[in-house]
């Protein structure tokens, strides 16, 4: 506990340095835009300085004054720079032009000791000509991915992670009850894929997938869209976002030799060519560096081939990972990618280990195809309905390498009883026996009936989940049943009931709900929302807030929601929503909550019953956003360019017997900005006005997160130390931004860095032209004008594995604010986030 705590004082004493004084950041590039690791920036006036990171990035607090700052790194022409620092921070970034006798120098001394480094010289000089040597191509690829799992306990429980049919429309049941099946199988799950892709400088991708076809589960495979896993080491930077944070640096960069160092292991003649294999060393651990071999070609000076393992502290997912490359020659000095296969490994605590295999093989190449216009765009991948049907015979024609004798018998295995469980006979079978009713089913998991022909399932809650929670008069008896069904087409539905009765007030609630995605492709869906219940004021405030009965009202409420893209990247959402209001009052409010002295129990709401009806209009757009094509649904993959979000609200005076009457418009930006080695940014940033507030309910205001105690939220969506409830009036901004240096700032500090810890830094703002601040404590209120609040905070994270494929980030940060009604304060916060493993990434 005191090791926690000196932490927090550490990192609340560094971000309080950081505040008083200005940060001075930036990165040091050379001539091609290549970051300088090591560079040294010194400050005349000071006599001291710092130096870049492995990614070429330096930041130092420095006092409001000038300064000249001497840049240089081995092998450059040093900078001299006037830098004027005033009250707030500075962002600077210079490049360095390359001084090739100094460089020449340093090949030759470093030649004097191995001759490695002559011959990595020449490849990073005539890289750039390989990266462009084509235009465009068209070329042939077979994958094959396989992964083996390897059971360590001869005496070991099945745990399977539990998908609750009551909790999503998204989850498909029969492909649940599928995949159980198929668990029975051999624990060797692959994927083949046979596909054609289009290249066009500079870096446009198009793949176009004709066959494709799956045994056991997709999870742990690692297949690369091409748009997004470009593995070109004649380019300096390489980021396959999918496995790592932060981008690798080539081994044949043009300043590598900062990077790495090399040696020659041999230099053997093969098909005629003389190939000098040099073993690649990273100068210091860290995430951007690679390890093992490189295959240079004499005379050429090109790669042949490659064999390098990535960083185990960069990698996302996988506990190793390793990448070999073949090249081979179709032109006098053309050589282009023939095969690449990708080796990967990740271990569940002692029980298991899933060993994987990424095989990708190249034919029929087409230099310089000319593809016809518009061809390329923001769709990067097409998959047919004929390329999930084709068969075995179609597959023995376009397989490269056959299969492996054991994958030769599951794939046997695996087609014979595919073609069993796919049988009516067996697929009524398995309804019969699963719909057979069990006490577990009673007691526990809740009891399921299916049938596999119409598509549907009914589910009834189990007797535990009969018994329910409110914070409004404590315990309830909640029966719950929900439908599901789906089509040929991807089209889904999804309906529950539950109905509720309180155990303390005898009163009685529910809820019906209809979803439907009726629009695969366009990710249409509509959906129905009766019922009766309490509702938060505002739901999303503080954890402790929820807890309180003054939080809660009584609501009778339809609610009508449609959504769908009208053109990529442009979504349409329109809300109807119609409620009778009432305070609970008359309700004794009592729970076992009361018990607690930390929970302030404050008196309820008072105001007399009225009628709402409000609609609601989203426009959201998202440039360039980039996509999948199945036969039946659209895969969005998100885009470089930020969401743009106008929000049109309006409360209605008179329709449906409506006692409201205003109007609220916001407009927001929201991205997220990979930043290169030094790490990736998220910021959001929302305005909005009521632009008429003629009768607006206490309900309605435009409200902000009261921040927790000590939890630290989601920093894109709340601030962390507005320790009060507060509401806009008017005219408001506010402003949301966070920094995950993924390592950059931690792995140049020596020993810290085997902590594998990770910096983080942020702020938020916001400011109204006037607000309401609620005091909790008596509910007395205050308008306040010209409101302001700003934070910032800093911290490390550090990333635990819970399993095979299960990532924990645990956080501790120092927040400092300062709001214009109070003094500044400073208070420490920890986080907890679990990745989403369907988009590989975090919640902030």
């Amino acid at each position: 506990m005191n090791t926690l705590k000196y932490l927090l004082l550490f990192l609340c004493l560094c971000a309080f340095g950081l505040l008083q004084a200005q940060q001075i950041s930036g990165f040091v590039y050379d001539d091609e835009d290549a970051p300088i690791p090591y560079a040294n920036i010194f400050i005349q006036q000071l006599e001291t300085g710092t130096s870049t990171d492995e990614n070429g990035y330096y930041y130092m607090a420095l006092d409001p004054g000038e300064y000249n700052l001497v840049f240089s790194a081995l092998g450059y022409k040093s900078k001299k720079v006037k830098l004027f620092v005033g009250d707030e921070g500075v962002e600077r970034s210079i490049i360095l032009k390359s001084s090739s006798v100094e460089l020449q120098e340093i090949v030759v001394k470093a030649s004097k000791k191995d001759p490695a480094y002559a011959i990595i010289q020449k490849a990073a000089e005539n890289k750039k000509k390989f990266l462009k040597q084509v235009e465009s191509y068209r070329t042939e690829i077979y994958v094959k991915a396989t992964e083996e799992v390897e059971n360590h306990l001869l005496e070991k429980e099945k745990k399977e992670e539990v998908v609750s049919i009551e909790t999503s429309p998204e989850e498909d049941p029969f492909e649940l009850a599928e995949a159980e099946q198929k668990e029975k199988l051999p624990n060797i799950n692959l994927l083949e894929m046979q596909l054609t892709l289009n290249y066009q400088q500079p870096n446009r991708y198009k793949e176009e997938r004709n066959a494709y076809k799956a045994y056991g589960t997709k999870a742990g495979l690692y297949v690369p869209r091409f748009g997004q896993s470009d593995m070109n080491f004649y380019r300096n930077l390489i980021h396959p976002q999918d496995l790592v944070e932060a981008p690798l640096i080539s081994p044949i960069s043009k300043t590598a030799i900062l990077s790495y160092k090399y040696k020659l292991i041999e230099s053997k003649e093969e098909e005629g060519v003389l190939v000098h294999k040099i073993k690649v060393i990273p100068r210091k651990s860290g995430n951007s560096t690679f390890k093992g071999f490189i295959y240079i070609n004499e005379g050429i000076w090109n790669i042949n081939r490659v064999d390098l393992e990535l960083p185990k502290g960069g990698l996302k997912f996988y506990d190793q990972f390793k990448i070999k490359q073949n090249y081979e020659q179709i032109a006098e000095e053309l050589w282009i990618p023939y095969r690449q296969e990708f080796y990967y490994e990740t271990k569940q605590g002692r029980k298991q280990t899933f060993k994987g295999n990424t095989l990708l093989f190249y034919k029929n190449y087409e230099k310089d195809y000319v593809f016809p216009d518009k061809f390329f765009g923001n769709e990067i991948a097409v998959t047919t309905q004929a390329a999930y049907e084709r068969d075995s015979t179609y597959w023995n024609q376009v397989r490269t390498e056959p299969l492996t004798g054991e994958i030769k018998k599951m794939v046997a295995y695996r087609d014979s009883v595919e073609a069993v469980y796919n049988s009516p006979e067996y697929k009524d079978s398995v309804d019969q026996a699963f719909n057979k009713v069990t006490f577990l089913e009673i007691v526990w998991d809740g009891v399921s009936f299916r049938d596999h022909r119409k598509q549907h399932q009914f589910f009834v809650g189990s007797l535990p989940s009969l018994i329910d929670f409110e914070v409004v008069g404590g315990f309830r008896v909640n029966p719950y049943l929900s439908y599901f069904k789906k089509w040929q087409d991807e089209r889904r539905l999804y309906i529950t009931l539950s109905n509720s009765i309180g155990l303390r007030n005898q009163d009685v609630q529910g809820n019906w709900y209809l979803w439907h995605m009726y629009n695969p492709k366009k990710v249409g869906s509509m959906s129905v929302d009766i019922g009766r219940d309490f509702q938060s004021i505002n739901p999303y405030d503080a954890f402790l807030n929820q807890l309180n009965v003054s939080n809660y009202i009584l609501r009778d409420a339809i609610r009508l929601r449609h959504r769908i893209e009208l053109f990529n990247g442009f979504f349409w959402n329109v809300n109807l929503r119609y409620a009778d209001r009432k305070s609970i009052s008359g309700f004794d409010g009592r729970s076992f909550l009361n018990e607690f002295e930390f929970i302030e129990q404050e008196a309820v709401l008072e105001f007399e019953p009225y009628q709402t009806f409000i609609s609601s209009l989203y426009f959201s757009y998202t440039p360039f956003q980039k996509f999948m094509t199945e036969p039946n649904r659209k895969v969005i993959l998100g885009s470089k360019w930020p969401t743009f979000t106008l929000h049109y609200r309006k409360g209605w005076d008179g329709p449906l017997s409506s006692d409201i009457d205003f109007d609220y418009l916001e407009f927001s930006i929201s991205q997220d900005v990979q930043m290169g080695t030094i790490g990736n940014s998220k910021y959001k940033a929302e305005t909005g006005k009521f632009i008429n507030s003629r009768d607006l309910p206490f309900v309605d205001l435009k409200r902000f997160r009261e921040s927790d105690r000590f939890l630290f939220s989601d920093p894109l969506n709340s601030f962390q130390s507005l320790n009060q409830s507060f509401a806009a009036l008017d005219l408001f901004t506010e402003v949301h931004h966070i920094h995950h240096f993924n390592g950059a700032l931690v792995n140049n500090i020596p020993l810290v860095k085997k902590l594998r810890l990770r910096a983080v830094m942020g702020a938020g703002f916001l400011w109204t032209k006037e607000g309401l601040v609620i005091n909790r404590n008596d509910l007395t209120q205050a308008v306040v004008r010209n409101f302001r609040y700003q934070e910032g905070f800093a911290g490390l994270e550090r990333i635990f594995k819970l399993g095979a494929r299960r990532r924990l980030r645990i956080g501790a940060y120092g927040v400092f604010a300062k709001a214009s009604n109070g003094p500044a304060t400073s208070e420490f916060k920890i986080s907890f986030d679990v990745i989403d493993t369907w988009d590989r990434n975090w919640d902030f």
